[in-house]
């Protein structure tokens, strides 16, 4: 009576534990509960979080909002435009910062004021792709455009299928000519005839003008914007092709998700009277590597405290079995805006047309104020 039962030394339990286990699943049901378990976890973070963002915006009216603004105005006064590379701070970039800091103006004062020194010195609105043109010269980070004769997305690596309802397949003026991947046609001499779709160019002159640079700062011709049904612009990241351990500096990472973002700002349409706050990131995790997360954390810090509510909404899918520890990592980093966000998309889906299709059929916010969904 009072004796304990005897138990294994600590030690010695948890691995016997884990070898027993082992050897009754099969390793096919270990994957998949390894695959659920974050989807569970993510899903029950962004619930949460939606929960208190929506008892947080219905407690205030416009009236209470306008009065806020004016007081975060007077405490942070918006600077000129030239001092931030011509960067306009309005009534949205004040209303942004209340609402992440739950209408709290020391709190969004504090965090505005990091905000514009960090701008005088980045200045991210006068950002160009040949400031950061190794970031730029890959292919890992691509903002979605389409063709104008085939309707197809540009610039993907991963096969599409054709058109619908297309009676000229070869309309578009890019549709039989191939480049060499990473190349694009920059004719050196003005007076030179646009070349034959079957004519290809030495590789001398590859050489000599080097790779593309992606995003380009303007639309090209022949193409256009591509948005989810929101009016969100929209932003593919393959992680398998990102290569950020061969930028030549942290600053070039912190410079390439601010251009990145400048150009979200730049593609936001007009809707419903009033002009698009958020955008939409699609996220292929397949080829994720331990080397990346510092790069990520870099780009989840810009996000939040220099673009706070410009996320629409991220997806995620292609989720590999070891995502799990890295994504306990990167929610410590996200406020309860941001996590309201991700998504982590049906295991059905894997290319960019399944994931946009899947935005397309949730109802979004996409202006500052998340009470008007479309």
């Amino acid at each position: 009576i009072g004796m304990r039962a005897p138990t294994l030394p600590r030690a010695v339990r948890p691995r016997a534990i884990c070898s027993a286990a082992r050897d009754k699943l099969p390793s096919v049901l270990l994957a998949r509960v390894a695959l659920l378990v974050p989807l569970l976890l993510g899903t029950k973070l962004v619930t949460e979080a939606v929960k208190r963002i929506g008892r947080r915006q219905s407690n205030l009216s416009s009236v209470d909002r306008q009065a806020l603004v004016e007081a975060l105005r007077e405490l942070v006064p918006a600077p000129p435009p030239h001092v931030l590379g011509g960067e306009v701070v309005d009534s949205d970039t004040y209303q942004r910062f209340l609402q992440v800091q739950g209408w709290s103006v020391p709190k969004a004062a504090e965090m505005l004021g990091k905000d514009l020194e960090w701008r005088r010195r980045i200045r991210p609105h006068e950002l160009h792709p040949r400031n950061i043109a190794t970031a730029c010269s890959q292919r890992g980070w691509l903002v979605l455009m389409r063709h104008h004769g085939s309707n197809l997305l540009m610039e993907l690596d991963e096969p599409q299928a054709p058109a619908a309802n297309t009676s000229r397949p070869h309309r578009g003026l890019f549709s039989r000519w191939r480049l060499p991947r990473g190349q694009n046609l920059h004719l050196p001499h003005p007076h030179l005839h646009f070349p034959h779709p079957r004519f290809h160019l030495p590789h001398a002159f590859h050489r000599h003008v080097g790779p593309s640079l992606h995003p380009p700062h303007v639309k090209p011709a022949l193409a256009h914007w591509v948005y989810t049904r929101h009016g969100m612009p929209v932003t593919y990241i393959n992680v398998k092709a990102w290569r950020p351990t061969r930028y030549k500096s942290k600053d070039e990472c912190t410079r390439f998700c601010a251009y990145h973002m400048e150009h979200y700002i730049r593609r936001m349409p007009m809707r419903q009277g009033r002009r698009v706050q958020r955008c939409a990131i699609l996220i292929s995790l397949t080829g994720f590597k331990a080397s990346m997360v510092p790069y990520v954390c870099e780009c989840i810090q810009i996000l939040r405290k220099h673009y706070p509510g410009r996320l629409g909404v991220a997806c995620l899918y292609n989720t590999p079995p070891y995502w799990y520890p890295f994504w306990r990592i990167f929610c410590g980093l996200f406020d309860e805006e941001i996590m309201s966000k991700v998504h982590f998309l049906p295991p059905d889906i894997h290319d960019v047309e399944g994931a946009l299709g899947w935005c397309n059929k949730q109802s979004l916010a996409p202006f500052s104020d998340l009470r008007l969904k479309v």
